[in-house]
């Protein structure tokens, strides 16, 4: 019962982060940038990575290791990192070019870019989440 309690606190914890930052994401990505679309992609990537290190200190109180990130993605059978670092940077360049094509039409472009930021950065953040979880399980069973 306690460790149920314990699980439920973390994922509630996490999931207040992931909706910071996607909130953040959102209001930054509907914000009209002309010409500055990716210096706004980099700091919302930061933000992104942040929350991912944030919910990983979260479940394991230290912050993530090389060497640790590379066992949680072997454990969850993401392999090819590089193929998901890759995917991410496209999505946010299809962002940024998209935020650019519709600045003629100034507010469709806050909504739709907006969502899809948001969107995009809580749907890696709720990914991210079932890793670490997945890795906290893991060892918790290690443990016992």
């Amino acid at each position: 019962m306690a460790e149920k309690l314990e699980i439920e606190k973390l994922r509630y914890d996490s999931l207040l982060k992931i909706t910071r930052t996607m909130g953040g994401a959102a209001l930054t990505g509907a914000v009209p940038t002309p010409t500055l679309e990716l210096a706004k992609q980099l700091g919302i990537s930061i933000a992104d990575a942040w929350m991912c290190f944030d919910i990983y200190k979260t479940y394991f109180e230290k912050d993530l290791s090389k060497q640790e990130l590379g066992k949680m993605l072997q454990m969850s059978g993401v392999v090819i990192l590089g193929g998901g670092i890759a995917g991410y940077v496209g999505i946010r360049l299809a962002q940024a070019l998209l935020s650019e094509i519709l600045e003629r039409i100034p507010i469709a472009n806050s909504i739709i870019t907006g969502i899809a930021f948001g969107s995009s950065t809580f749907i890696i953040g709720l990914a991210w989440l079932a890793i670490v979880e997945q890795s906290y399980f893991t060892r918790k069973v290690d443990e016992a």
